[in-house]
């Protein structure tokens, strides 16, 4: 039996958590023997005792702590491993230099487009720290190279999402819209993210500013936490919008995000293969989303929605006014949306296209 042991710095519960559960389940289901490495306070803890997995702690949020490296090697001597997972860039760095000798074999996920640099903090630690790494879609691999790191150690893998509970949505627009307070004729465009620069949601708003008089019966829902939302909620203001601009905090269950939806967005500025995109293709909604990361490579631009530069509001804008003037084309799109990601971005490839880089790790 395999044994894996993955790291995991980071303490919130998004895009990547969701991620690295179902592949746990699925190496789970494979044979595999999973442990993992958690900071203090991780909310991933819940998940780990659901899946009945040996849960070590490092404080891996306090590089500067002396204690950290001890306990990352002592972590390492009792789950005795096989491969080591480092599954976030922190994780890599602090737990790839403290595996340093240790007879396992290393790999990791890159799951956002930021640029890597060569050096030790950018394409130095994946030749020195790990393996291998598993890029989660083409543009986070065109990065890597760009880093310096060489073809033969990188593997694409998209993530992938289990379908069934983003099926039939739009189905229960009517029910979803009376939940979220939002009126049953509304032009809904949505969102659903956590609320930082990053995601664009400022962005957003001013091209909603350019539809909101063309459009009187069009609101914008940013479902998500984060520290935009007083910045988001003044800016709104600002622009009169206030009433029109929905900004509920973190949505439970967000599936009435997309049940309630017209068009969904996503301007980032910087992507990595975004879960609610999968999820909105499920979906079969229209997308509009910038051109950050593998956004690209989840929507085909005139075929399952739009692709617009990052950053332009004008552009923005007009690809949402088509949507809102023809819901029959954004009908057409959505259908196509949820057909590609049927073929591509399904839970049911994305374990065993891990499983097989893993499996050639340990053969090599």
């Amino acid at each position: 039996m395999p044994r894996l042991l993955h790291v995991l710095a980071e303490k919130g519960y998004s895009g990547g958590e969701v991620q690295l559960r179902l592949l746990l389940e699925h190496f789970q289901r494979a044979g595999f023997h999973n442990e993992v490495v958690l900071a203090p306070g991780a909310k991933f803890r819940a998940a780990a005792a659901e899946l009945g997995l040996t849960v070590h702690e490092a404080p891996l949020r306090r590089w500067w702590r002396p204690d950290l490296w001890w306990k990352l090697r002592r972590a390492y001597a009792r789950a005795r491993p096989d491969a080591i997972h480092f599954a976030d860039g922190r994780a890599l760095i602090l737990g790839g230099l403290a595996a340093v000798g240790v007879p396992a074999k290393k790999f990791t996920i890159r799951r956002i487009d930021y640029p890597v640099k060569r050096g030790l903090l950018g394409g130095f630690r994946y030749t020195r720290l790990c393996d291998h790494t598993i890029a989660i879609c083409d543009a986070i691999r065109q990065r890597l190279r760009k880093g310096g790191v060489p073809d033969d150690r990188i593997s694409l893998v998209y993530d992938g999402l289990d379908p069934v509970p983003w099926t039939g949505l739009q189905q229960h627009k009517a029910a979803a819209r009376a939940r979220l307070g939002i009126a049953a004729d509304a032009q809904v465009i949505s969102l659903a993210g956590v609320l930082r620069p990053r995601k664009g949601q400022h962005v957003l708003i001013d091209a909603f500013a350019q539809l909101a008089t063309e459009f009187p019966r069009a609101v914008l829902f940013l479902a998500g936490g984060g520290s935009e939302h007083e910045p988001l909620r003044a800016q709104a203001a600002r622009l009169g919008l206030a009433a029109r601009v929905f900004l509920p905090g973190p949505v439970k269950p967000v599936h009435d995000v997309y049940a309630a939806s017209d068009v969904f967005t996503m301007p980032s500025f910087h992507e990595g293969l975004c879960n609610a995109c999968l999820e909105a293709g499920f979906a079969a909604l229209p997308q509009v989303v910038s051109d950050a990361g593998g956004n690209a490579e989840i929507v085909v631009d005139g075929v399952t929605g739009a692709v617009v530069p990052r950053g332009d509001v004008a552009a923005l804008a007009a690809a949402l006014r088509r949507y809102l003037q023809d819901p029959e084309l954004g009908a057409r799109h959505g259908a196509a949306g949820r057909e590609r990601c049927l073929e591509r971005f399904t839970v049911d490839r994305l374990g065993p296209e891990v499983e097989a880089v893993v499996r050639r790790l340990l053969a090599g």
